[in-house]
């Protein structure tokens, strides 16, 4: 169990247990805690059903794109739920206990639902946007940035309607340019103004109104942004309350009143556009998502002051609060590491796909390409980079690129049987691929100039190639030779991913020699749990065997979930200048840090103690050290890629530079042998 797995798991059971669940914005929503406690109430706690929520959340999200196929075509929406299946991210985040994948339905789901009504202007596709949206901002505060990507593009295609309808070329030929900017300010303003009076209203700004009305109090706290400028400063007034403080991100002294001002400001802001909207509708709508949102936040009206005030302000004032923190510290360019190494078949079809939609006159493909280039700015610019977060840039990567793919399949099937012809360049990508292996292997022992000579000409060929291919993408439909060069990378890279997902969910789940695992608790760990169960009585009473956790730097976690049905754990912060022997011990674990202390301090019935690693991460210097020079350098000879392709086919070469934080293991001399492993991944 990963320390975020076991923190979610943990609560989750506190709640089955009966202790109640109180909002935490640390962990993001509640639903997550709340739905795995009604799992464990069903099917009992254990490893297994702590992931069954994320499991199902995975298997749904496979068969969404099936409920679209008006749009994403047939074979397009096959595409995109083979694309979901084999993902190595999805996989990996279908059974890992954390909230993305959920999100990651809940998006999906809004962007499915939204072009439903756009298409078809169905009630009923609104209720389930409203369901949608409060599910989502009950399980993680990445819906807000959903909701600003939807909200902006239904927001542009409102304009556009109205534009499209209202003004001609000729009024703004003649303006010189301050006052054609001018002209079109004022335009969008009014046309803006006259959407609230036009019946019935346009499908966009329906749904805008919708977006907006629906969310607006959500947003309450992104007032806090302003607390440390000339706009409050002056006041002394605390809109969210720093690192340090008991409530983070909450309000507090003078802040409470104008914060308090402000919600039911939005509120009552909220009620009047509904009400201008179509109240009836606008009402069943508000009571579908606060009724969500409030069993939610209130954990099923058990804490209803707490949890208002935490969900509808606290939930976002805390993570503005982290934005300075910028958790994780990784570069900028990180998911340009992450996406080659295991959404590269996406990432091929959807540049692919840009050049080939871009002056397409269908909104719903536009559509695609600005969700996926607008997910992946925000998601580069923000502060905090997380392996995670690329289910959400992987989403929309995967439905614009299975969409590319499903129109490939439809040409060739209109072809008929393929000649020999078509079938050579249908291969030749994989011969290509070939190739490059053979002289990764082969061409280290050449002398440097030739080396740097045949990797300039291959990489010279294929640029080249895929320069052609872009240039004669108007001529899809027509041109055999691109549709089968196109589908022979296809298939090339979709066993590729077929064989990463594998090795990335199944060989090295939770060894960090993978990017996607990130930092993760030793197996070592999970040995010992396992000793521990089949060895040791976990009586409820107390009466059982004594186990010492040191709590230093959160080694609380994952043991809290392991041993939740042992009553004799004690988790003390163990340090050298006060330290407790706990001789009557069965098991004391102690942080690396510690250790010398504990040498000292535990008698001679315990045995040598065990090194083991607690957890552990990838070497990040591997990719932080490279910048667009470095990487120049090592592209353009040969003798690099073997490195590289050894890393992105077998991930060899930095098993020997994990880090690690080490716990100290000692046991009574009764305890049981165990065969530690950890150290194996290594080399």
């Amino acid at each position: 169990m990963h320390h975020d797995e076991s923190l979610h798991a943990y609560y989750s059971w506190e709640l089955f247990q009966g202790s109640g669940l109180i909002h935490n914005p640390m962990l993001h929503g509640p639903l997550q805690m709340e739905l795995t406690s009604l799992i464990f109430f069903i099917f009992g706690d254990t490893d297994t059903t702590s992931r069954l929520l994320y499991v199902i959340a995975g298997s749904i999200l496979v068969i969404l794109p099936i409920f679209i196929k008006d749009l994403l075509g047939r074979y397009g929406a096959i595409s995109v739920s083979i694309l979901l299946t084999i993902s190595p991210t999805m996989v990996y985040f279908s059974r890992f206990a954390r909230n993305d994948i959920l999100m990651a339905v809940f998006t999906l789901g809004l962007v499915l639902a939204i072009w439903k009504y756009l298409l078809y202007g169905h009630k009923r596709y609104l209720y389930v946007i409203s369901a949608l949206l409060a599910l989502s901002f009950s399980t993680k505060e990445s819906a807000y940035l959903v909701v600003g990507t939807l909200g902006l593009y239904l927001t542009a295609l409102t304009i556009y309607d109205a534009f499209k309808n209202s003004i001609s070329d000729s009024e703004a030929k003649s303006l010189s340019y301050p006052n054609f900017a001018w002209f079109y300010a004022v335009k969008i303003s009014r046309t803006i103004k006259d959407c609230f009076y036009t019946q019935p209203y346009s499908r966009p700004f329906t749904l805008l109104i919708i977006l907006i009305s629906l969310t607006l109090p959500q947003w309450s706290a992104f007032a806090s942004i302003f607390q440390n400028t000339i706009f409050l400063e002056w006041s002394n007034m605390v809109l969210a309350s720093g690192e340090g403080t008991t409530n983070i991100g909450m309000p507090s002294h003078g802040g409470k009143v104008l914060a308090f001002l402000i919600v039911i400001g939005l509120l009552m802001t909220s009620a009047y556009m509904g009400y201008k909207w179509h109240w009836k509708s606008w009402f069943k709508c508000a009571l579908i998502f606060y009724a969500i949102w409030l069993m939610a936040y209130t954990t099923m009206f058990t804490n209803i002051t707490g949890g208002v005030q935490s969900g509808i302000w606290q939930s976002l004032g805390y993570w503005i609060v982290q934005q300075g923190e910028g958790r994780g510290g990784q570069p900028t360019q990180y998911y340009l590491f992450l996406i080659p190494i295991y959404e590269y078949l996406p990432a091929i079809f959807t540049t692919l796909a840009t050049f080939y939609y871009i002056k397409s006159r269908e909104k719903f493909n536009l559509f695609l390409l600005y969700w996926m280039i607008t997910t992946l700015f925000i998601y580069t610019v923000a502060s905090e980079k997380m392996p995670w977060l690329l289910v959400n840039i992987a989403l929309p990567m995967i439905v614009l690129g299975g969409k590319f793919i499903g129109d490939l399949v439809s040409r060739i099937l209109l072809m008929g049987k393929p000649t020999m012809y078509q079938f050579i360049i249908f291969i030749i990508p994989a011969l290509v691929f070939a190739l490059i292996l053979f002289v990764s292997k082969y061409s280290s022992g050449l002398e440097q100039g030739l080396r740097i000579t045949i990797a300039l000409a291959m990489i010279l060929c294929i640029l080249s190639t895929s320069i052609c291919a872009v240039k004669n993408y108007k001529n899809l439909g027509k041109n055999g030779a691109l549709i089968f060069l196109f589908a022979g990378a296809a298939t090339l890279f979709l066993l590729l991913t077929i064989r990463t997902t594998i090795y990335t969910n199944y060989v090295h789940s939770d060894i960090p020699v993978e990017m996607l695992v990130y930092t993760q608790t030793s197996p070592d760990v999970h040995l010992l749990h396992n000793t521990i169960q089949e060895n040791y009585s976990l009586d409820k009473s107390g009466d059982s065997d004594l186990f010492v956790i040191d709590q230093t730097n959160g080694f609380t976690w994952p043991w809290s979930w392991y041993l939740r049905n042992h009553k004799n754990v004690l988790y003390p912060k163990l340090n050298p200048e006060s330290y407790n022997p706990h001789n009557q011990a069965a098991m004391v674990i102690v942080h690396s840090s510690n250790h010398l202390a504990a040498d000292r301090a535990l008698s001679k019935d315990y045995t040598a103690p065990i090194r083991i690693p607690h957890r552990w991460w990838f070497p990040e210097h591997t990719y932080r050290d490279l910048n667009t020079l470095s990487l120049i350098n090592k592209l353009v000879d040969t003798r690099h890629w073997n490195t590289y392709l050894e890393y992105w086919l077998f991930r060899k070469g930095v098993g020997e530079s994990i880090g690690s934080e080490d716990a100290y293991l000692y046991t009574k001399k009764d305890f049981p042998k165990i065969n530690f492993g950890a150290d194996i991944y290594r080399k």
